[in-house]
């Protein structure tokens, strides 16, 4: 670097922020001139298009675990991909039939079907666990060698020994659909084989699922679309331009939505992440796992201001004050006098107190503590990054009581504080039968099962 270069980088400072807005626009010129994937490029190098007449079209879909099922078209020539295009026919208009554009991962698809590293035919294991060493076999071995163990296993220990891993890789698909186990065509076979060891809950929204389930009795919002009804946008840790980036997925409607209501969007976030990236109007950091005691002190704001929707508290919520406070609640147990200071802990939850946990300026608390209990309706949502950790279902719960606090349950252009609804398209699949085995075990317990089975007692 010249001395006049380093004159120049010196005089203009380059925040994370102002860095990853900048990446966000020139990732389209990136997009445009070619993008190096994390994948091997043997058998899937670039190829000239080939003429019209040798090609064939062939329409597929991404089926990645977002869910989108984004459409695909597979330009094929004598049976191999040589390119893919997204969807790019027909009108393009929000609200009726718009092209649902892939993103990266499902343009990618070609690369993923002809990765070098991809199994094509079945493996065996000749080493010991862990040693990595394995040798081919042909597919009637493979079924032979399934259909023996699976015999002697049920014969043996019974059914409730055979169980289906989670497993979310093919979600979108309609034959090969992966997830729940249930709903997978594995899942038919061992159905009509006397069935299989289940599982309950899940590695992405176990916390959440639970926590709403007891607030609400379900985890249930309003669709982004909503959002041209609001006149503010809050998301707690929701990060859909990476998550569900695609035109099938939450990003488009995100932009289209807040286009028409011009609402304001805040982004609470640890990182400037891509739904931020200059989409945002306001984005606030926040320590990892600390945002029900944001709403906590918030929520100090709207109760001593006279910022609640009292109506909607009285006539929908148990346990907010003493009048809905149940007869077998320990007197001051409500939520008011936890946040006031008169519970048990004795601890206003004030924002000064909540800027000490979360690093967000106590000032800025307050403002927002404002703006939402002015704002009506007012869209808070949640991603599902705030509630994976201990005691997780807690923070669902808090940002859900947001939303109560202010009446922003159950109207146009408000939402429940849960992960933003969405809808989909239902396709007929094989039925799976019924699962004659009823005993299940935690999700996350597998490992222990398969080490110490006999010691563990399934869950009816």
């Amino acid at each position: 670097m010249s001395l006049d270069d380093q004159k120049y980088s010196a005089a203009i400072p380059l925040s994370r922020r102002a860095f990853v807005q900048t990446s966000a626009i020139g990732g389209l010129a990136v997009a445009a001139g070619g993008v190096s994937l994390p994948f091997g490029t043997a058998n899937a190098q670039d190829v000239a298009v080939p003429d019209s007449e040798a090609t064939k079209t062939v329409w597929s879909a991404c089926t990645v675990n977002c869910g989108s099922r984004c459409p695909l078209r597979m330009h094929v020539v004598n049976g191999e991909i040589k390119y893919v295009e997204t969807d790019n026919v027909g009108e393009d208009v929000y609200q009726e039939l718009h092209q649902v554009r892939a993103c990266l991962r499902g343009r990618s698809m070609r690369r993923r079907i002809y990765n070098p590293d991809r199994l094509k035919y079945p493996m065996k294991r000749v080493g010991k666990r862990g040693e990595g060493k394995f040798k081919k076999i042909s597919w009637e071995e493979a079924y032979d060698e399934i259909a023996n163990n699976l015999k002697r296993i049920i014969k043996d220990y019974g059914n409730e020994a055979v169980y289906l891993q989670y497993a979310t890789g093919t979600l979108g698909g309609t034959v090969t659909r992966s997830w729940p186990p249930g709903n997978s065509l594995i899942a038919r076979l061992m159905n009509c084989c006397g069935g299989y060891l289940n599982h309950y809950n899940t590695y992405s929204t176990a916390q959440i699922t639970t926590g709403l389930s007891y607030t609400y009795g379900s985890s249930a919002g309003n669709s982004t679309s909503d959002i041209e009804n609001s006149k503010l946008v809050v998301m707690f840790g929701n990060n859909p331009a990476e998550t569900r980036m695609s035109g099938g997925g939450i990003t488009y409607i995100l932009e289209q939505a807040r286009e028409i209501s011009n609402t304001k969007m805040v982004v609470i976030d640890p990182r400037y992440c891509d739904t931020a990236a200059g989409r945002e109007d306001e984005w606030l950091p926040i320590t990892p796992g600390t945002d029900a005691a944001l709403v906590a002190g918030m929520a100090y704001v709207l109760i001593t201001e006279n910022l609640v929707d009292q109506p909607f508290l009285d006539k929908y919520c148990v346990g907010y004050d003493e009048k809905t406070l149940p007869a077998s609640a320990p007197r001051n147990g409500h939520y008011k006098a936890y946040i006031l200071g008169q519970g048990d802990d004795g601890i206003a939850k004030t924002p000064e107190w909540a800027s000490k946990i979360t690093a967000i300026p106590a000032d800025r608390i307050i403002k927002l503590a404002r703006e939402i209990g002015f704002a009506k309706p007012a869209y808070i949502c949640q991603g599902w990054g705030p509630q994976r950790h201990a005691n997780g279902e807690m923070v669902a719960r808090s940002i859900a009581t947001l939303a109560c606090l202010t009446g922003n349950v159950g109207i146009s252009g408000g939402n429940t504080g849960a992960r933003e609804g969405s809808y989909a398209i239902p396709f007929v699949r094989f039925p799976t039968l019924e699962n004659p085995i009823k005993d299940s075990i935690s999700f996350f317990l597998w490992t222990d099962a398969i080490v110490r089975g006999p010691e563990m007692t399934a869950t009816p």
